[in-house]
């Protein structure tokens, strides 16, 4: 019987968060001879807006990210059953044991073996099999204009004030996509750039804390470092 090549859907997709260009650049060539599908971002904030568009079964982070920090990232992807390996400089014991207390299943120190990277790889999909962060995110939050609320992915309600509903109403108008600081600022009334944004980031922390409180999970607003925000309706 002549062999046949697996389906596209059935080669396991890697995702590579490093904020090193040549680094991801050069991990992301050699995972893709060895035979995964591979996409790569500088930042976690970019990560959770390429996973609205592509999926990931493994997730190979850095720590050293910026923006949110790539411990923080580690954390949320374990939470969610999501095969996580880091990749970073730091070698020391302590960051060691906090990684994979965080919930890294493995540990490289930079520059590591690709080969024995790969390996890693290999092992740790054929162990536990893929539950790929595209399947976490099947489910969505929704945001209901007419009543004000913010629904979770498990149907948990949030009520809103009027400012808090016009910013989320400005930020889901373009789901996965940033919204620029002016855009923003537009959207609540304008004024003074600066004392405007200042409002929006307290307001959001507020609602951050409230939506934490009410659902136990985190809001879906990511902030992109010295663009704006990004509202990600399937985040986790």
């Amino acid at each position: 019987m002549p062999h046949q090549a697996p389906s596209p859907s059935a080669v396991p997709t890697i995702a590579i968060v490093e904020d090193d260009e040549d680094i991801r650049s050069n991990v992301c060539r050699f995972l893709g001879k060895s035979g995964f599908r591979v996409w790569g971002v500088e930042s976690a904030e970019d990560f959770y807006v390429a996973l609205l568009r592509q999926r990931a079964d493994l997730v190979l982070v850095d720590l050293g990210l910026p923006g949110e920090d790539g411990l923080s990232l580690v954390r949320r992807l374990a939470s969610q059953g999501i095969a996580v390996v880091v990749l970073t400089a730091r070698g020391d014991l302590s960051s060691r044991i906090t990684g994979l207390e965080s919930g890294a299943l493995q540990y490289f120190v930079k520059p590591a073996d690709l080969n024995e990277l790969v390996a890693g790889i290999r092992s740790l999909l054929r162990r536990a099999g893929p539950a790929s962060a595209a399947e976490a995110t099947t489910a969505a939050w929704r945001l209901h204009t007419a009543d004000a609320v913010l629904v979770s992915p498990d149907n948990k309600p949030v009520a809103l004030t009027t400012r808090e509903l016009d910013l989320l109403a400005c930020l889901a108008r373009t789901p996965g996509s940033v919204v620029s600081k002016s855009a923003l600022i537009a959207s609540v009334g304008g004024g003074d750039a600066d004392e405007a944004f200042h409002r929006i980031e307290s307001q959001l922390n507020r609602l951050r804390r409230k939506t934490l409180a009410e659902t136990g999970q985190p809001l879906p607003v990511r902030a992109v470092f010295g663009r704006g925000l990004v509202f990600v309706p399937g985040a986790y």
